[in-house]
């Protein structure tokens, strides 16, 4: 138990430097996109090859992946049914609606589930993260847009929705997964240099987290009550039914504690990249995302000590 605190404390120290280093000047505003480029066309997909390369298809782990793929489905179309519930409750405005449902469903398990999965469970569990984020992608470029334009009309070819979805990390897992079907091993000093490039990736997506950080003002998040309400629903809420929800399914235990993990990150960055496209309220969206991760600081060390007692 304390193995695993210290090396959340370590991965989310990581995160204090990205906010320090960019509160000083260290690392100016338009570092982020570089080294949100770096991720995204870089080091993810190293990590993402290093890892399926190193796993092998067989009977069980395609078992997993298909618990996961249809688990993480099930989990978005769920999540946007609580969503949309808290919201009308809530009595949003119509403005605010759809990006404060965005707020409560998305999750942050790439930049976030990535390093912190493969840093506390290993290689096989990051792989199935991996796996997971395949129906993230479709839900964040799709069901999302439609969710964030909740009251508003919304018009999106096939086109527009798969565009966004072809990017570095889907090349990755497509080599990947033609590499695990053909059963080919990488030669030993090309594994290693794809791993090291990987590696990269935990220190940098939490570095580019503590800067998304800088950018938000605490203060004033503190004084917005429904924006408190959805974080809450998205750190402790969702990922509390989820465990209500999956614990008690005839499920593998490792693609339990996937479903469950990936539920408790905070909101995904893209999604104010997404909400400016949609001309919706960007400003809450950062907000959302802001608030969620300094909130998962705290229960996220909770959510992988407890999964580690019930399904290793």
């Amino acid at each position: 138990m304390l193995t695993v605190f210290l090396k959340i404390a370590a991965i989310f120290a990581m995160t204090a430097i990205g906010f320090i280093a960019s509160k000083t000047g260290v690392l100016p505003a338009e570092s982020k996109k570089y080294l949100s480029n770096l991720l995204l066309f870089i080091t993810s997909p190293c990590m993402i090859i290093g890892s399926m390369t190193s796993q092998t298809l067989d009977a069980h782990t395609f078992e997993l992946m298909i618990q996961i793929v249809a688990g993480s489905f099930i989990f978005f179309l769920a999540a946007m049914a609580v969503s949309f519930l808290i919201v009308k409750l809530m009595r949003c405005d119509r403005d605010d609606a759809g990006v404060l449902m965005v707020i409560i469903t998305a999750v942050n398990t790439g930049f976030m589930g990535f390093p912190v999965t493969k840093a506390i469970f290993g290689n096989t569990y990051f792989f199935l993260m991996v796996i997971q984020n395949i129906v993230l992608n479709i839900y964040l470029y799709s069901m999302m847009v439609y969710q964030m334009n909740y009251g508003f009309r919304k018009k999106e070819g096939i086109k527009g929705m798969l565009m966004p979805m072809l990017n570095m990390c889907t090349y990755a897992l497509i080599i990947g997964l033609v590499l695990m079907l053909l059963k080919v091993r990488l030669p030993d000093i090309l594994a290693d240099f794809i791993n090291t490039i990987g590696d990269a990736t935990i220190p940098v997506s939490m570095i580019v987290v503590g800067v998304q950080l800088s950018e938000s003002s605490i203060r004033k998040m503190l004084t917005n009550k429904r924006l408190i309400t959805a974080s809450l629903c998205n750190v402790i809420l969702i990922p509390v039914l989820t465990f209500l929800a999956v614990n008690w399914l005839p499920l593998a235990p490792e693609s339990k504690l996937i479903l469950i993990f990936a539920a408790a990150f905070p909101c995904a960055v893209v999604s104010t990249a997404i909400a400016l496209k949609e001309n919706r309220n960007a400003a809450l969206m950062a907000e959302g995302v802001a608030m969620t991760t300094l909130l998962s600081m705290g229960t996220l060390p909770v959510a992988a000590i407890l999964l580690m007692q019930l399904y290793l």
